[in-house]
């Protein structure tokens, strides 16, 4: 219980990882399209017959910390409506899914094949949805036992076969304590297998 209590003042900002996440897509906007037409400007018209591999290095760089921002920035407003272990799994495919974009562009822009990267971006879709399978189950069964309240916190329960007192209830895990462990079973667990709830006076 004490864990989750200090979970507030870790609470990282929402504005600040937002800012930067502006700032790094105008910049790879802007920069793209000066590159694109290196060679209008004679001073740097020598770059010009690297200006593929420059548009790269800028679309990589630049969309790694654009993705990096926005992903925290995504964390943070999670983090503030639920609980910190969801706002990670969500940052987790946010990121899969920028990345997977990024991937994307890069495969368009060196073929000019527009279905190759259509086809790299659902890649890329069902490499989230995988991940994020897990992720929602637990959340949707996190859900239902807040609704249903089947357990409550400081009961003894018995869940797929671990015995301890809930500590905590997240949207991902119920928190058992025992002697000496604490154990974090997931919510789709929960719902799914035998629950065993001891009485009071046991």
């Amino acid at each position: 219980m004490s864990e989750s209590k200090s979970q507030p003042n870790t609470k990282v900002s929402v504005t600040s990882p937002l800012i930067m996440t502006v700032v790094f897509g105008l910049a790879l906007i802007v920069l793209y399209a000066l590159v694109g037409r290196i060679e209008e400007y004679p001073q740097v018209s020598f770059l010009a017959p690297y200006k593929e591999y420059i548009l790269v290095g800028l679309v990589v760089v630049l969309g790694h910390l654009a993705v990096q921002a926005g992903t925290k920035w995504i964390f943070a407003l999670v983090q503030r409506r639920s609980s910190t272990d969801v706002a990670g799994s969500i940052r987790i495919i946010a990121r899969l899914v920028g990345y997977g974009l990024i991937f994307s562009f890069l495969v368009s822009h060196l073929t000019d094949n527009a279905a190759a990267a259509l086809t790299m971006g659902s890649f890329a879709g069902l490499v989230a949805g995988f991940a994020s399978q897990t992720v929602m189950g637990n959340t949707v069964a996190g859900i239902f036992m807040a609704v249903s309240r089947p357990i409550g916190i400081g009961e003894k329960v018995t869940i797929s076969g671990k015995t301890g007192t809930v500590t905590d209830i997240t949207l991902m895990h119920v928190i058992l304590d025992t002697e000496d462990q604490r154990i974090l079973i997931p919510s789709s667990t929960t719902v799914t297998t035998v629950l065993i709830k001891y009485k009071q006076s046991d």
